[in-house]
């Protein structure tokens, strides 16, 4: 099983999360790896939403800021008190487009608690719908999200 077929399962919502600005809770998005056992967002608005898909529990991290114009959904794995980081939507001012970071492995074979490595590959866009700007508002951001990671494709049916 690898990241395609979480993003194209349909999912099991457990919570929609909330949006926030600045510190984050370690527990909301655990990386063991990092220094300080959490993903730092600095000042940027943020929102894990949690689901099930394939029977595995997943959680997605947005996080955004227009003013820094930076834009990223980080799709991962709960493995115990960890994560396993499965792919990465980012957007930002050293690259001209939308692109993503894509573990090419079986899931389980990636390391838990390291957001990337090398079994991870870059996959750049082209063309001009993929040089719009970084979303401007939290429902924009949000949107982005469902729409790459396939949040819309519910068990039982039904929308966000």
């Amino acid at each position: 099983m690898d990241v395609r077929d979480i993003i194209s399962a349909a999912k099991r919502i457990k919570s929609d999360g909330q949006w926030a600005s600045g510190t984050m809770p370690r527990t909301a998005f655990p990386l063991s790896k990092s220094g300080n056992k959490s993903y730092k967002l600095g000042n940027k608005r943020w929102r894990v939403v949690t689901f099930g898909a394939c029977g595995m529990s997943c959680r997605l991290l947005i996080n955004y800021s227009q003013t820094l114009s930076q834009y990223q959904a980080m799709l991962g794995v709960e493995v115990g008190g960890d994560t396993k980081v499965l792919a990465s939507l980012e957007h930002h001012a050293t690259h001209k487009a939308w692109h993503a970071h894509v573990c090419c492995q079986p899931i389980e074979n990636v390391p838990a608690g390291i957001k990337r490595g090398p079994w991870v590959k870059s996959l750049s866009a082209s063309g001009a719908k993929h040089r719009t700007g970084v979303p401007a508002t939290d429902d924009a951001a949000f949107g982005r999200a469902v729409s790459f990671f396939r949040l819309d494709l519910r068990e039982g049916g039904g929308l966000l």
